[in-house]
């Protein structure tokens, strides 16, 4: 959240003088977004006969729920793009979106810390 935030401010093109790439960054967050759902899925207690199934339905689950919210998100863009004050708010919108990111991050990381 606060990569692309940061990205749709242009921050990193003023901070670092060049783009991250995008299908790389993409890519890492991807990975450890997997690897922390993986963590998840350990502290269930998944009958080991129906395992793969189980795991199956559970990433097809949760690819259908992203599926749904991308398009949502996407129709709510669209709208919100068309409108006349969208340059206008679209800086307040990513600043907000960096502070929440980065309260997200806390609660994260204290929770991890702490228990």
């Amino acid at each position: 959240m606060v990569y692309k935030a940061l990205d749709n401010m242009g921050a990193y093109q003023r901070w670092l003088g060049f783009q991250p790439n995008t299908k790389a960054a993409t890519l890492i967050f991807g990975l450890f977004h997997g690897f922390g759902l993986s963590t998840k899925i350990i502290e269930y207690d998944i009958s080991p006969d129906g395992l793969v199934p189980n795991l199956l339905a559970f990433n097809v689950g949760v690819e259908i729920g992203q599926l749904l919210a991308l398009g949502a998100i996407l129709i709510v863009m669209g709208y919100w793009r068309r409108s006349r004050g969208f340059w206008k708010h679209a800086y307040t919108a990513n600043v907000a979106m960096t502070c929440a990111g980065f309260i997200l991050i806390g609660t994260q990381l204290t929770g991890y810390f702490v228990s």
